[in-house]
């Protein structure tokens, strides 16, 4: 297994920019031109999922190669859930009191799922998002994957990594068309349908791990999976797309998004040579959103004060604008405040419980 170096800061910049499309896609109308062509949710969540596949896959892998020399398997999942506890859990569940308290979004009645991370399983039943709450299914998802993978990259035998994580790709796709309907989209919540995003990224992190051949082969024609990457972007929001059965358009989109965002993620991860490109990424103020991402995302859907506010005497859609941007800096505040004085305090410990 090679030495590669750790990933560089410019995936925080990936995160800020999956943030802002979930942002953008919940506080403008979805026949805003922002949200017109595009469904910026759906891609911020995406990339989200690859991102964590690609990240928690290299984590797992560098437990796997200590255990091959004679570490603790059991020690290897102590460590990882312990350190994944202290990320998550600590403002979820902070966040959980507060809903409770004021009873936002009546989470009252469905406090239980959202509590054990099921949101996406209650929404899924229900038939219908829950408003202010919707936002939660994708971090039961996320948090559903964290039980599943270490046992998947752990316990599965090295060579047979790659057969698993191309079998969850495939997975991933023909659980949607089995599951969607024309009327029902909303089984593509359940985790088994984000299965192909997780796996790409950790397919591609596999592949960078173990300098498999494949990976190898993949490096030396870059340019192509770039443009390749271009391309299912563009076909994946092309018109006659939407034409097609809903399970066949959420399943293709999907994958060729994933797709799009693995090979955008592996290509950042640890260098960046196009100036322009550099310049972005390496942005002082979108770093830090990054850095913040996981309070913005948790409390963007509570900031109900700015709704609509109009300012006296100028024109409506100014007012519109302004209102966003007094709702983002808000937002802002309130995942920093979380940040400095809850995440990052607690993110302390996390030292002792280092990775094998």
């Amino acid at each position: 297994m090679s030495n590669s170096k750790p990933y560089y800061h410019q995936l925080d910049s990936l995160r800020a920019i999956a943030v802002l499309l979930v942002i953008i896609s919940h506080w403008f109308a979805k026949d805003h031109f922002l949200n017109r062509y595009s469904e910026n949710g759906v891609l911020g969540v995406t990339l989200f999922f690859v991102l964590s596949g690609f990240l928690i896959t290299g984590i797992l892998l560098k437990s796997k190669e200590k255990i091959a020399n004679g570490d603790s398997v059991s020690k290897a999942f102590k460590v990882f859930y312990i350190r994944r506890s202290l990320r998550i859990f600590p403002v979820y569940y902070l966040l959980l009191f507060v809903l409770v308290l004021l009873n936002i979004g009546g989470i009252r009645e469905s406090f239980g799922w959202h509590f054990f991370y099921g949101s996406n399983l209650y929404f899924w039943l229900q038939g219908a998002f829950a408003g202010q709450l919707s936002h939660l299914w994708s971090l039961a998802v996320e948090e559903q994957f964290y039980l599943l993978w270490p046992a998947v990259i752990l316990l599965i035998p090295q060579r047979f990594l790659t057969h698993a994580l191309v079998t969850g790709i495939i997975t991933g796709v023909v659980f949607r068309l089995l599951i969607i309907t024309d009327t029902n989209e909303l089984g593509r919540l359940l985790m088994p349908g984000s299965l192909d995003s997780f796996c790409i990224g950790g397919l591609l992190a596999y592949g960078r791990a173990n300098e498999a051949g494949w990976y190898k082969d993949y490096l030396q024609r870059q340019t192509f999976f770039v443009l390749l990457a271009f391309v299912l972007l563009l076909v994946a929001h092309l018109p006659f797309f939407k034409g097609l059965s809903l399970g066949l358009y959420l399943s293709l989109y999907l994958f060729f998004i994933s797709i799009s965002f693995g090979i955008l993620i592996n290509r950042v991860a640890y260098t960046v040579e196009i100036p322009v490109l550099k310049q972005v990424l390496n942005n002082k103020l979108l770093l830090y959103i990054g850095k913040i991402s996981y309070g913005l995302y948790l409390f963007h859907n509570f900031i109900p004060y700015f709704y609509g506010i109009e300012l006296p005497g100028m024109h409506t859609a100014l007012s519109m604008y302004l209102a966003q941007i007094l709702r983002l800096l808000t937002l802002i505040g309130l995942a920093s405040f979380s940040w400095f004085f809850v995440e990052k305090p607690i993110l302390s410990f996390k030292k002792r419980f280092e990775v094998l």
